[in-house]
């Protein structure tokens, strides 16, 4: 893969000294501690970065860092900022770029793709222990009450949208620091001075995932024409990659931001790899993703190719699409591709049929993307063409 070449602006040390998209005058905040708890002490962030974005709420962390969001102080609009902890990275998740030099294989990754249903890079910055992708919000944050009659979305057209509310505030953390002690010592402390001692509040900002959307549905599952109507974004987003030779290689619901409308879009490309489309695919040896998504082979420590893994993780997330839950009870059920499915006579046979072609435990007779693309359960309301 080419190194980027669109739309992300790349900051790095070498490039830059002052952004002509921003005053260079204002004397902004470059203490990190400041935005969120990630940051260790006394880390300045890029001041590049801080002259075109304003950090805000946080919206999660993993392994190899967290994300935070960010409000362009130019344009106004909010963006998702993942900063990367450089040191976390493993050392198969590098590439070596005759530009920028050793980058992240995920930096790479969305800084030269395109696609509707896949988060789109902004910028990348990078500091001494960070690198920050700056990536597009999307997504409708959902939240567990019930909606009120005021609050309840309208969809755009017939069983597009599920009964589901969005979050009102973006604020949605209400845990509570340590409160003040009620007994002090001499000299008493004053208030201002103790309200300065304490660590400050983080905003949380709700959840924008698949996992949520789902959660928050009357019967903790979609009804068959949204979950199809959701399906085949994924499946058009992961035909797409393999196209190009990408796999991300950890679908599952928690990596795929949804808004009120159903739009879903696929994030969190730090497991994903690439490989040239027209040359025979590699086959790996170490599992790279989540557990209960894991194909067949994977879970008997075979060697694996991606693109049928690929395949399997969609079989399982059509499963908690239709029902709410995993179609494997036991791994042992997942070895032998044995699915199991209770409480769910809304399943459709069509439906059934394609998740069991998806989780066919031989990866030779596993149906491929394209031929999950083409099947008749997503016919009915297929997307338009996919935008390039």
């Amino acid at each position: 893969m080419s190194p980027p070449r669109h739309k992300a602006q790349h900051t790095f040390p070498a490039d830059k000294a002052n952004s002509p998209r921003t005053p260079a005058t204002i004397d902004y905040n470059l203490n990190s501690s400041v935005y969120s708890r990630h940051f260790p002490p006394e880390h300045r962030l890029n001041p590049h970065f801080v002259r075109i974005y304003e950090l805000g709420d946080e919206l999660g962390s993993g392994g190899y860092g967290f994300v935070v969001t960010a409000k362009n102080r130019i344009e106004g609009h909010e963006v998702a900022v993942k900063f990367i902890i450089k040191e976390k990275v493993p050392d198969y998740a590098w590439v070596n770029d005759e530009r920028y030099g050793r980058l992240p294989t995920e930096v790479i990754i969305l800084s030269n793709i395109e696609h509707e249903n896949i988060v789109k890079c902004l910028d990348i910055f990078e500091d001494a222990k960070y690198y920050y992708l700056v990536q597009e919000l999307h997504g409708t944050p959902w939240h567990s009450r019930k909606p009120t009659s005021a609050e309840k979305i309208q969809p755009t057209e017939p069983s597009s949208v599920p009964p589901l509310s969005p979050s009102v505030s973006a604020d949605s953390d209400s845990s509570v620091f340590p409160s003040t002690p009620s007994h002090t010592c001499s000299p008493i402390v004053s208030k201002a001075k103790l309200e300065a001692l304490r660590p400050p509040k983080f905003p949380r900002r709700p959840s924008h995932d698949l996992f949520e959307c789902i959660e928050q549905s009357d019967n903790k599952c979609l009804s068959e024409d949204q979950a199809r109507h959701v399906f085949v974004q994924i499946v058009d987003a992961v035909d797409y990659l393999d196209s190009i030779g990408v796999a991300h290689r950890d679908i599952k619901d928690e990596n795929i931001v949804i808004d009120r409308n159903l739009k879903v879009k696929l994030i969190d490309f730090g497991s994903a790899t690439f490989t040239d489309p027209t040359e025979p695919r590699p086959f790996y040896n170490l599992f790279y993703g989540t557990t209960a998504y894991a194909a067949s082979e994977i879970l008997l420590k075979k060697v694996y190719q991606a693109a049928p893994a690929e395949v399997w993780t969609l079989g399982v997330l059509l499963s908690f699409l239709l029902t709410g839950t995993s179609p494997f009870p036991t791994v042992k059920d997942a070895i032998a591709g044995r699915i199991v499915l209770t409480n769910c006579p809304h399943v459709s046979r069509q439906a059934l049929n394609l998740m069991h072609v998806c989780l066919d435990p031989s990866p030779k007779t596993r149906v491929t993307i394209q031929e999950v693309k083409s099947h008749p359960w997503l016919k009915p309301r297929r997307n338009s063409p996919r935008k390039h």
